[in-house]
């Protein structure tokens, strides 16, 4: 492997991980390539904002959505500045309290993790991991043969089987010719091909059922549907969720393969802020008591952000929760009222080239290219994000629905066949 795919994939690493409890014995050895992953997560999240002038609040954002730990914080902090990837940490009694971010774009980004996380001369088995999770993203693999095809030690792969179904990490499958290990990634890194595979070769409920996500991105997974339910539980979709009140988890199902094939994979943040922004309008939309409003108004919320002449909501006492995930996004910042003497916040939009980007990926998703003719009012793209519920990554999504209902292994028999030896690269 070179530097960028082992860069790469200790993000990876970190986000099954997070699937795991992190008082848990199984995360010691695999410490480094962790610490590696949530520098290259809280690198994501800053880069292109210059100067980080409440680090403290960083630390809360990172905790809650990207789960660095707090008591990490610091030495994520550190590791970054010792790759000069921040600049000017200023502390005040041994807390950070602001820096300026030097995040360079994503290729030099992860080679130059992938070149950190040599430098601490990983574990055989953080070794094994991060190649075996590379591998099992290009394709699925017999598991009897996963050791030779990968490169692995044979004596660890029960080991790394063993971790990484705990993490989310490494899926395995029963079909006729023995059981086969994938990774969840094959699929996120994929969605072309996986569409195309269910399309030609799954049976027809399994076929309908991913017909009518790529008909909406963002299509709600009901209990009654059960082969998308399987689908995310197998890793084999992506599904970025929103915690309902009441706290049922509500996934978003999506397959994004009309993108650029680097959102998939070297630039998997921004396409995960857009899915962020995605899950949660369709969450409004479907869940917020406002079914019945158009397309515009769906869309009128980032039109409204994206506008260079504009570039933020009219205060409202309520915008602090509505739009919270997309401040934990990074995408947005809440400014003082605009009124004079007033309480409320301003939600505006933080211009960068990454936010911009992510943004206009939801928009295009939510429309699905086609024409959104005219403008909804204020109050309607008000209304959209009212929920202000928690957000939960697709690889989350996927460890919380792992035990929801699911159809027979021989159901993807002939797609996961047709999928060995079948990645993008």
């Amino acid at each position: 492997m070179d530097k960028f795919d082992e860069g790469l994939r200790c993000q990876d690493v970190h986000a099954g991980l997070r699937n795991v409890n992190p008082n848990s014995g199984v995360l010691v050895p695999l410490a480094g390539t962790q610490m590696i992953g949530m520098a290259a997560s809280v690198a994501a999240l800053v880069r292109g904002l210059d100067v980080v002038s409440d680090a403290q609040a960083l630390r809360a954002v990172a905790a809650e959505q990207l789960d660095v730990s707090p008591y990490a914080f610091d030495n994520v902090i550190r590791s970054l500045a010792d790759l000069e990837f921040i600049q000017g940490v200023v502390y005040e009694s041994d807390r950070v309290v602001r820096f300026t971010e030097t995040v360079p774009f994503y290729d030099d980004l992860y080679g130059r993790l992938g070149e950190a996380w040599r430098e601490k001369q990983p574990t055989d088995l953080e070794e094994q991991m991060v190649i075996a999770v590379d591998r099992l993203a290009e394709s699925p693999v017999p598991v009897e043969e996963l050791a030779s095809r990968a490169g692995l030690d044979s004596t660890d792969l029960p080991r790394l089987i063993e971790i990484g179904a705990q993490s989310q990490l490494i899926k395995t499958i029963e079909v006729s010719g023995g059981l086969v290990a994938y990774s969840p990634f094959f699929g996120f890194e994929n969605p072309a091909l996986l569409a195309e595979l269910i399309r030609d070769h799954g049976p027809a409920q399994i076929a309908d059922a991913f017909a009518a996500v790529v008909g909406e991105q963002g299509l709600p997974v009901e209990s009654a549907n059960k082969v998308l339910i399987d689908a995310v539980g197998r890793g084999l979709i992506l599904a970025p969720a929103v915690e309902l009140p009441g706290g049922t988890l509500q996934p978003f199902a999506t397959l994004p393969y009309s993108l650029d094939s680097t959102l998939l994979r070297s630039r998997k943040p921004v396409l995960e802020k857009a899915l962020a922004v995605v899950a949660c309008l369709r969450c409004g939309q479907h869940f917020g008591g406002y079914s019945n409003l158009s397309a515009a108004g769906l869309i009128n919320v980032i039109d409204k952000l994206l506008d260079p002449n504009r570039g933020y909501l009219n205060p409202r006492g309520e915008h602090e929760r509505q739009y919270r995930l997309m401040h934990r996004s990074g995408l947005i910042a809440f400014g003082p009222d605009l009124r004079h003497g007033g309480t409320w916040v301003t939600p505006r939009f933080i211009d960068t080239t990454d936010n911009r980007e992510a943004l206009g990926i939801a928009r295009d998703l939510l429309s699905q290219g086609q024409q959104i003719e005219g403008r909804g009012g204020g109050d309607e793209a008000r209304k959209i994000l009212e929920l202000g519920a928690p957000y939960t990554a697709p690889m989350q999504t996927l460890n919380r629905m792992k035990n929801k209902p699911n159809i027979d292994d021989k159901s993807w028999q002939a797609v996961i066949d047709k999928a060995l030896g079948r990645g993008a690269r």
